[in-house]
């Protein structure tokens, strides 16, 4: 039950953001000085994420979390989320991820999506998908609760 409840809610969280106007560009509901501790925490978990620093990209996962790949991969805890990345950081990548739409509510949850593309060169891969973060704030902490990815063409 709570894995089809997760990814019924990842889409239509991602279908909100991405289709109603009015959402997609809001000024964030956040409480003063809210959306610049969300932009420095996101800053840090990109920054770890490109260093391939694990123990640090699974700090901003929530114990809860869980992840949809753009392929459908169903990765129901933390402990399989870090598998995941376990496998992406013996690679060689390159990624980029600029921002699409990313909304703050009052300091306890945000949203950001992101276009993502990922490239491994030696085995020929590349991949381009949206990737939406649902983040909680827990103890002044930013992490991340559910990460789902939805596949987009390659270009």
């Amino acid at each position: 039950m709570r894995k089809w409840y997760a990814a019924a809610m990842a889409a239509l969280g991602l279908a909100v953001l991405l289709v109603v106007p009015g959402t997609a560009g809001a000024k964030p509901d956040a409480a003063p000085g809210c959306e610049r501790h969300f932009d420095e925490a996101v800053a840090d978990f990109d920054a770890v994420f490109l260093a391939k620093d694990l123990p640090a990209v699974m700090a901003y996962y929530h114990e809860d979390a869980v992840q949809i790949g753009s392929t459908g991969a169903y990765r129901p805890t933390k402990a399989a989320i870090e598998a995941n990345f376990t496998n992406l950081f013996k690679y060689n990548f390159t990624a980029t991820f600029p921002e699409v739409t990313k909304r703050i509510d009052g300091c306890h949850g945000a949203t950001l999506v992101v276009d993502f593309t990922l490239a491994i060169p030696s085995v020929n891969f590349k991949q381009h998908f949206y990737n939406a973060l649902t983040f909680v704030r827990e103890r002044g902490q930013w992490q991340i609760i559910l990460d789902v990815s939805s596949p987009l063409p390659v270009v």
